[in-house]
């Protein structure tokens, strides 16, 4: 048996789950309701990936969700889980935080790197999951510029499929192969600073 094309979509929701859902809340503030209970974690989970800050987690959310209910009218099923448009609205919010962040971030990052080359030894064995390692990490990735971003996030900490990643950038999966080799030569350049 083989399956229709919407079912081959490995990490994203099924087309045909929201696709009813999606028709109803364009009419139906309770149906958008439902969308919202339903996506709300995903959306939410990634965003503090790439953000780690529960404030602007908590802001961008609220952004992505406002921004869908407002062009949920001019939505159109085209074969894409609904999933996938979220996380491209999540993405250029994201994109759009950091861009504005960018000067904050980059002294982050030195200041992470001046504190470990004068503090070499501090926290090293045991660090926690939480410790300066993943906080090097983060502020690293979030230096990068947000094309790669983007495509190292819901590859490498969302676990999407190279497919899954360009339906939700809406671009082709040539391109997302391109943006993680030179995002992750990107990050390693970056993650270098810290010796």
């Amino acid at each position: 048996m083989q399956l229709p094309v919407s079912m081959t979509l490995s990490g994203l929701t099924l087309p045909s789950e929201d696709h009813d859902l999606v028709e109803q809340a364009k009419r139906d503030r309770e149906a958008f309701a439902v969308l919202y209970r339903r996506h709300h974690a995903l959306i939410a989970g990634y965003i503090y990936r790439r953000v780690g800050d529960t404030h602007v987690t908590e802001d961008l959310v609220a952004e992505v969700f406002l921004s869908a209910l407002r062009f949920l009218p001019r939505y159109r099923h085209r074969g894409l889980p609904l999933r996938a448009w979220l996380y491209r609205i999540a993405a250029n919010a994201v994109n759009r935080w950091v861009r504005h962040e960018r000067m904050r971030i980059r002294h982050r990052l030195d200041e992470l790197a001046a504190l470990e080359r004068n503090n070499p030894t501090q926290g090293r064995s045991g660090e926690t999951a939480d410790g300066p390692d993943k906080e090097f990490a983060r502020v690293a990735l979030l230096s990068l510029k947000p094309k790669y971003q983007s495509v190292l996030t819901l590859h490498y900490l969302e676990g999407m499929s190279l497919v899954d990643v360009a339906a939700a950038l809406g671009c082709r999966v040539g391109t997302v192969k391109s943006r993680l080799s030179r995002g992750r030569d990107a990050l390693r350049e970056r993650l270098a600073r810290r010796r």
